[in-house]
């Protein structure tokens, strides 16, 4: 979100239009960002160009005001490979599942060591959740952060001569003998 507060691709659905839902009947919601969104997301992400940003979403309600979301985004966009520096296209394609809790309801804690496979909780305010928004943060955690154009590899390590002394010292180190194994060889033959 901008630092006005607005999202760079706002989709808001009032969760009280979501009450008839439920897990074995979700309702279904696709949401497309806009020639002028993608931009905007771009810039947001800090990639060179966002081409297209789809995400199409099953919704149901749980207990109280919560909303379980589970989303299939699918994005076209450039990335600038880390180690060529060249501007390189990708296609996303990912799947999620988040739940919408109200602020309210929310505590604001995260657990530190929670399961990578839990759900994660998106808290919002009033009766709005924001589709878009959602498929935004979640593109932004699916993000390579030291992406690689394909075929690229990475460079061979290239040793110093610091590098070389270190080892020789620890292959010297292995070849010297323990100076406590000699203690512990009289201990085993005083026993």
């Amino acid at each position: 979100m901008t630092a006005s507060g607005v999202s760079e691709f706002s989709r808001p659905v009032l969760v009280r239009t979501l009450r008839g839902a439920s897990a074995d009947s979700p309702r279904e919601i696709s949401v497309t960002a806009t020639e002028a969104e993608c931009a905007r997301i771009a810039r947001r992400l800090g990639l060179p160009d966002v081409a297209s940003l789809t995400c199409r979403y099953e919704l149901f309600t749980r207990t109280g005001h919560t909303v379980q979301a589970t989303g299939s985004m699918t994005a076209r966009l450039s990335q600038l490979c880390v180690l060529t520096l060249e501007v390189f296209e990708d296609v996303i394609a990912e799947r999620f599942v988040i739940r919408f809790v109200p602020a309210s309801e929310h505590d604001g804690s995260f657990d530190e060591n929670g399961e990578l496979d839990e759900i994660d909780d998106v808290p919002y305010d009033g009766d709005v959740i924001d589709l878009g928004e959602a498929a935004v943060e979640q593109l932004s955690l699916t993000l390579d952060p030291y992406p690689r154009k394909p075929g690229v590899a990475r460079p061979a390590a290239v040793l110093t001569e610091d590098d070389i002394s270190l080892q020789e010292e620890e292959g010297e180190a292995e070849e010297r003998p323990n100076p406590f194994a000699a203690l512990a060889r009289l201990k085993r033959d005083d026993s």
